[in-house]
């Protein structure tokens, strides 16, 4: 479920996506310092958001330092140091790798699910070396897990609605955003958090509708699609206006939410999240909804 929540890069400034690619790269290497180089692995454009908009929250501001890393071992570039936020995305990573092995070995067959068990004790040792850094991760642990199987019993149930099934990823989400934080604060974290994450639970539905509806897999849009007699092919082309306007109107609300931080207007991450979620999510539910299961690296050439 990751990799929509991304940047335009041709709409920031060039200081400002130097700000985000630092980001960026200050998420991976707190990944590394932290829990374990191979979480670096899992480094996806949503824990960087996750960073940025902690950032705003707890006002820090971060030092931006020149760096090498294992990924350009010969040239240092510029890497936000690690702090707060870039821990508690590393720590999130971690959760999440690691039950998404869990989920993946309930999920698949044979020679896949093999893999995922062999899989399975790296990603328990990472997430416990999360936890070991976190104590405060035993509560945000068993509101994920809540959501999780929240999502798990929408699925065996095969509902149709995809804003139903979209509910708990959004609630899981919303949780980890607002981990930490009280009052105002709170509200607005775990605002961001909900819609986020409905944007990627339903952008990912109707990305693996096609694929989902061949091998039989759950997908709300499938399922939608059979009530109505229909492909999920067509489904998704007679509702396309529909779909891609519920998935904009989750980014405003997710904006919306992120306005409301006392420092949204003198933060310099503030330009980086305005532009993911004005400009880098619709773009992608566009890519999304215009080929549905072409990777988005294939679907849009530009810079990302």
């Amino acid at each position: 479920m990751f990799g929509y929540v991304r940047v335009q890069a041709d709409d920031l400034r060039v200081r400002e996506y130097a700000y985000y690619r630092a980001v960026y790269c200050g998420t991976c290497r707190s990944m590394e310092k932290n829990i374990s180089p191979l979480l670096s692995f899992s480094l996806r454009y949503d824990f960087v958001l996750l960073a940025l908009v902690r950032m705003v929250l707890s006002d820090i501001r971060g030092e931006i330092v020149p760096r090498r890393c294992m990924a350009n071992p010969l040239r240092r570039r510029p890497m936000m140091a690690d702090n707060p936020a870039l821990a508690f995305s590393a720590e999130c990573a971690a959760m999440l790798t690691h039950f998404g092995v869990q989920d993946n070995i309930a999920d698949e067959r044979g020679t896949k699910r093999i893999l995922y068990r062999m899989l399975s004790p790296v990603t328990a040792a990472m997430y416990q070396k999360a936890r070991r850094g976190d104590d405060t991760l035993s509560a945000l642990d068993e509101t994920v897990r809540a959501s999780l199987s929240a999502l798990a019993e929408l699925e065996h149930s095969g509902t149709s609605s995809p804003d139903a099934a979209a509910q708990p990823f959004g609630d899981l989400l919303g949780a980890m955003f607002a981990h930490g934080y009280n009052g105002s604060a709170r509200r607005i974290a775990e605002g961001i958090g909900i819609h986020t994450g409905r944007f990627i639970y339903l952008c990912d539905a109707a990305d693996d509708a096609p694929a989902d509806e061949k091998s039989g897999s759950y997908n709300p849009f499938v399922y939608a699609a059979k009530e109505e007699h229909l492909t999920v092919t067509d489904y998704l082309k007679l509702y396309r206006e529909r779909i891609e306007t519920a998935l904009n109107m989750e980014c405003t609300a997710a904006y919306r939410a992120f306005a409301l931080c006392d420092t949204a207007d003198t933060h310099p991450a503030s330009p980086c999240i305005e532009n993911i979620f004005l400009d880098g999510m619709p773009a992608a539910a566009k890519h999304v909804l215009d080929m549905p299961g072409v990777p988005l690296s294939k679907k849009d050439p530009s810079k990302q």
